[in-house]
């Protein structure tokens, strides 16, 4: 889950007329956790990161003339067939080499810092066999029940934050009740995965303090969590409650237990790279869906009559035009071409750094029909979404049912509209969606008219 990460503070525009990120100034530091001043280089490459209007602008020369992109040592990838050829090709474009050292240090070894091998293949296994056929309808039911006391709180107000009082505690609970993983209060728990996932995944330019906040925070939370472990082998047998972390803490491979280490690994590698996606695309596909108020009141209509698999629908076009991870970055382990038998055809040496352009290549015309119209229906749909292949991102059926049953909740409020002015624009804390304002109004329409 690469990406890119800074803060700047953006000039003023019309939250209805772009995508451009509002990244709050420095300043007073919040309740739940300090802001730290990032490196100019850092705040460049977070803008840049976040302003999906921007990058898909920058994705049209390059699909047209420039697909395959050699500027120094870095190779960039943009037509949907070849990013697509990139990410299956786990042995000639590899991920250790860009997040595995991260990782290890802040986690301990983890499937999303592996290439291809024997470690990969028995880790990945241990954490499908704690996967079950039921858990899909046991999170809808948890996000559901949690989002509507998050919007029954936040109902006489007439007004929520998606990211801070429905996306980013929803996540955190969820992260509780399924994961097993609670943290001593979710404040605490929310600032612990942020600064995490920013380290493990989004820290590309290796800013100092994001990485001493990190370790920092892995340090706190190994601790907690290595508590939680010993809790759950002391459970006696028979105990009713049932989680990933009690899953993996009971789980036998090859006749033996895993040690304490292994479990905490393994659901803290999973916890983290789930509470701050969730919170991000919950984010991004309601921003998306506001800009438009077609598609939002085709959202709400869904979301009105129950049918999520049609609001899923709705999010998953909206994250196509601002998804989580517009770039997915790569190793070349060894020499390879890219794009081979077509007239963009290149020589890839071993050691290049190759950006896998997840976000132009989900505007491909080659690929996807008039892709830069909102449809909800559209087939292909977006496949970019959460990585593709080998390390296609794990906790992905955690995210395609949550993230869905969040954006329903809210919707199914009535007149959902964004707040006027400056609240309602979306502002970022670095690579991160920090506050979006919306307007509750059960007796009006999505479109800001009445019912």
């Amino acid at each position: 889950m690469p990406g890119s990460r800074g803060r700047t503070t953006a000039p003023s525009r019309s939250a209805a007329a772009d995508d451009g990120p509002i990244a709050r100034p420095g300043g007073s530091p919040s309740p739940a956790e300090p802001r730290r001043a990032l490196s100019g280089s850092a705040t460049r490459l977070g803008q840049l990161a976040n302003d999906a209007a921007l990058l898909r602008l920058l994705g049209r020369p390059l699909l047209r003339f420039l697909p395959v992109l050699s500027v120094g040592r870095v190779v960039v990838v943009s037509r949907h067939a070849d990013v697509l050829d990139v990410l299956e090709r786990d042995e000639d474009f590899t991920i250790a080499e860009v997040n595995a050292a991260t990782m290890d240090r802040i986690n301990g070894p983890f499937v999303l810092g592996m290439d291809r091998s024997e470690l990969y293949t028995r880790e990945r296994s241990i954490l499908d066999r704690c996967v079950h056929p039921d858990d899909p309808a046991r999170i809808r039911r948890d996000v559901a029940s949690t989002a509507a006391d998050l919007l029954a709180a936040a109902a006489p107000r007439g007004r929520i934050d998606v990211v801070q009082e429905l996306a980013r505690p929803a996540a955190t609970r969820l992260a509780a009740s399924y994961l097993g993983v609670p943290g001593p209060d979710e404040a605490t728990m929310m600032r612990w995965m942020r600064l995490l996932f920013w380290e493990a995944f989004l820290n590309t330019g290796g800013d100092r303090e994001v990485r001493r906040a990190g370790e920092r925070a892995a340090a706190e939370f190994h601790a907690h969590v290595d508590g939680l472990v010993v809790d759950r082998r002391a459970e006696p047998a028979g105990t009713p409650h049932d989680d990933l972390l009690r899953r993996l803490a009971h789980l036998r491979t090859d006749g033996a237990r895993l040690s304490d280490e292994a479990v905490r690994r393994c659901v803290s590698g999973v916890v983290v790279g789930a509470v701050e996606t969730t919170t991000k695309a919950t984010a991004h596909a309601v921003d998306q869906l506001l800009r438009r108020p077609e598609a939002l009141q085709g959202a709400a209509r869904a979301a009105r009559e129950g049918d999520v698999a049609v609001v899923a629908q709705y999010v998953v076009e909206a994250l196509r035009f601002n998804p989580l991870t517009p770039v997915l970055v790569r190793h070349a382990a060894r020499p390879a071409v890219v794009a081979a038998g077509t007239p963009h055809e290149r020589h890839v040496p071993a050691g290049r750094t190759v950006y896998a352009a997840a976000l132009p290549a989900m505007f491909d015309p080659r690929t996807f029909d008039d892709p830069h119209t909102f449809r909800h229906d559209r087939q292909p749909a977006a496949d970019l979404l959460f990585g593709y292949g080998m390390h296609a991102c794990f906790g992905r059926y955690v995210n395609l049912v949550s993230i869905p049953e969040l954006v329903t909740a809210l919707l199914r409020c009535g007149g959902v509209r964004r707040a006027p002015g400056p609240a309602g624009r979306m502002r970022y804390e670095g690579p991160f969606p920090d506050r979006l304002l919306v307007d509750l109004d059960p007796a009006g329409t999505p479109d800001g008219g009445r019912a």
